[in-house]
């Protein structure tokens, strides 16, 4: 008599597997993780020095912050691009560019128009920009470059 299997309330190895070969999973995993360090860097600098600096220049410090710590994970985690590190990063970072200026709008909007305190307005913006970030990582600062032809040989 067959012995009837029990499966794991977790899945199974393939349905893991199958998630983790999901670019986009992988994406809002990486964004998940870059949103935590963003909100924990600005929530920590804020608190520490808001009475001295513009809520704005903390968002632009902790931008930088982020990038630079999350390109990595990026890269390698999410695209899992190949070629130079430091011109990706470049291309990596215009796609920050644009998340901060989200921010910066975002946040002013929300803290000077509508008076909701730094940190909440913080934490509303910072949901919304990574699923304008994963579009602009796609299609532009790691997508696939066509790999050059081989030289043909002559016999």
């Amino acid at each position: 008599m067959p012995v009837a299997r029990r499966r794991s309330p977790l899945g199974t190895s393939s349905t893991w597997r199958r998630l983790a070969d999901d670019r986009r999973v992988r994406y809002v995993a990486a964004g998940g993780l870059s949103s935590a360090i963003y909100y924990a860097a600005f929530s920590a600098l804020w608190l520490a020095a808001g009475h001295l600096v513009s809520y704005l220049l903390v968002a632009v410090v902790t931008n930088v912050f982020t990038a630079l710590a999350t390109y990595p994970v990026y890269r390698v985690g999410v695209f899992r691009a190949e070629g130079p590190w430091v011109s990706g990063f470049l291309r990596f970072y215009a796609v920050c560019l644009w998340s901060l200026l989200f921010i910066l709008g975002g946040l002013w909007l929300l803290v000077e128009a509508a008076g909701l305190p730094v940190l909440l307005a913080q934490a509303v913006v910072i949901v919304v920009g990574p699923l304008i970030n994963y579009q602009m990582g796609r299609r532009w600062a790691f997508r696939a470059r066509p790999r050059p032809a081989a030289p043909a040989v002559r016999p």
